[in-house]
């Protein structure tokens, strides 16, 4: 019987590319597939050297020995050396039916493909580096501008603004911090005002952030590199911080921070997505690729393309543990297309969409969480919260520091 080779190509790492690269090793490799003679080569591409535990940034900066800790070069993962798994550092500049181009021009062709190249956020939320060398050198160049500030403006009060300006002010008590946001309450999204009710008491009252809400910021001297007109290189790369800057607001307000800090949302990666849609419907809509339950993208052309992680678009909260499920079910349906040693089509798993949630951590001593409809004080959410922001827990949920168990591709394994 000839052998068949499959080429498999994930396209993004951490936590939905990493998932599904552990539990195609976990399907694939780790137990051969051997009824139909296949050989199964894995191909991830990453334009960073390791795993960066995104959850724990606002901390990275304010504590830069803790921030080391976030991330966990790939040469470090035993499982990740296997001889049919090649890890290529580049970046993805173009997604076509069967190849993914690099932006070095390199092209790699697949038979399944995974996205998970998530969303991109301004630096420096959003990582610069290449290297876990260039990440430390980048957080001390952060924390000096912060530690030297004696008053810290943040703009933008979603999650990340939020969690970064309690973030600052717990390690940093007796500088100034304020939080600007252009709506009434802080945090958009799917969420209670009462939620937000909480956040705003927990801020003002409890850490002493002090908050400008209902305002938008208008003008910002020296504007930050992200405020440019046109922008050439990925949000990743271009700083939206500013020293010695003053603000002026809608309002007619003007404010002054040592350093400011825009975190104003994120940016979408469809660009690199050259995929014809066979309907009326693109295949990338305005809140990322659509796709099925089964994590297929939701096009008859591609029964072969998997996308999961903050690029696709679930009418669900965009959340790490979101992104690895989905990433579990691209990777188990992929492994058992392949595994199949019948002519039929397996039946595929599908991912449930989950009640919303988010989880606020407020430096290490003020949390909240929203479940569904239901508002998780402190004490009852004191269970899913650790010092380390989750770290630990993302790295044995990742097995980034153990070889993961073998199991059938039509048995059910953990997710994570």
């Amino acid at each position: 019987m000839t052998t068949k080779i499959v080429n498999i190509v994930v396209a993004g790492g951490n936590y939905a590319g990493l998932n599904a690269m552990r539990h195609l090793y976990a399907t694939l490799l780790a137990s051969p597939v051997q009824a139909n003679k296949t050989v199964v080569n894995i191909t991830l591409v990453d334009r960073r050297d390791g795993f960066v535990h995104y959850i724990g940034m606002t901390r990275g900066i304010t504590e830069p020995s803790f921030g080391s800790s976030l991330w966990v070069p790939y040469s470090t993962v035993d499982w990740l050396q296997h001889s049919q798994i090649t890890i290529k550092q580049g970046t993805v500049a173009d997604i076509q039916p069967t190849l993914v181009q690099l932006t070095n021009g390199e092209q790699l062709q697949f038979d399944y493909l995974v996205v998970a190249l998530g969303i991109s956020r301004f630096a420096p939320i959003g990582i610069r580096s290449s290297t876990k060398l260039e990440f430390v050198a980048e957080l001390a160049e952060s924390y000096a501008q912060l530690e030297s500030a004696k008053s810290v403006v943040v703009v933008g009060g979603g999650a990340v603004g939020i969690e970064l300006a309690a973030d600052i002010k717990c390690d940093f008590p007796h500088k100034s911090v304020t939080l600007v946001h252009s709506r009434a309450l802080p945090l958009p999204g799917p969420f209670k005002d009462e939620l937000r009710h909480n956040v705003v008491d927990i801020l003002q009252n409890s850490i002493g952030v002090e908050l400008v809400l209902g305002q938008r910021v208008i003008a910002q001297e020296p504007a930050s590199a992200d405020m440019a007109d046109t922008l050439t290189d990925m949000p990743e790369h271009v700083l939206s911080t500013a020293t010695d800057a003053t603000l002026t607001l809608s309002g007619g307000q003007t404010l002054h921070g040592d350093w400011v800090v825009r975190c104003l949302g994120t940016r979408d990666k469809k660009s690199i997505i050259n995929l014809p849609s066979s309907t009326q419907e693109p295949i990338f809509g305005a809140n990322g690729i659509r796709v099925k339950d089964t994590m297929q993208i939701d096009d008859v052309a591609y029964p072969h393309i998997y996308a999961c992680g903050d690029i696709c678009s679930r009418d669900t909260v965009k959340l790490a543990g979101v992104a690895m499920y989905g990433a579990y079910i691209a990777a188990i349906n992929i492994a058992r297309t392949i595994s199949s040693v019948s002519n039929d089509s397996p039946t595929l798993e599908e991912s449930p969409l989950y009640p919303s949630k988010i989880l606020l951590l407020m430096s290490k001593d003020h949390f909240i969480m929203q479940l569904g409809d239901e508002i998780w004080e402190k004490e009852k959410t004191r269970q899913y919260v650790s010092d380390d922001m989750g770290l630990q827990g993302s790295i044995n949920g990742l097995s980034l520091n153990k070889v993961p168990a073998a199991y059938s591709p039509f048995d059910l394994a953990p997710a994570f």
